[in-house]
């Protein structure tokens, strides 16, 4: 059985070549029957500033304290998809507590 740890939501921003916007991150965190820790990370943004900016596939995450990470659409972007997108990171699989505050140490506030 999967115990849910926490999820909400922190401001960070999206970087596309070195153009930058805020946006809100979403983290859900769990832990797994086999003791081991998953967090999802994904955001939502505007299509068209992700394809001004050149964006297709890939953009970095700059999270709370300057952390990065790549978040990616499924296919590739294009003006025929939603106005709102989601992109989204691998889970990451993080083996102890101690590692889990170390990596995302935003999951600690509140």
């Amino acid at each position: 059985m999967t115990e849910h740890l926490k999820e909400a939501g922190y401001s960070g921003q999206i970087d596309i070549g070195g153009s930058r916007s805020p946006v809100t991150y979403k983290l859900k965190a769990c832990r797994e029957d086999d003791g081991a820790f998953h967090v999802a990370v994904s955001l939502t943004t505007s299509r068209d500033w992700l394809l001004k900016h050149g964006f297709r596939r890939q953009a970095t995450l700059v999270r709370q304290g300057g952390y990065q990470m790549p978040v990616h659409f499924e296919e590739t972007l294009n003006v025929a998809d939603n106005i709102s997108v989601t992109l989204r990171a691998d889970d990451a699989v993080i083996a102890s507590m101690d590692e889990l505050k170390r990596k995302f140490p935003e999951l600690q506030a509140g």
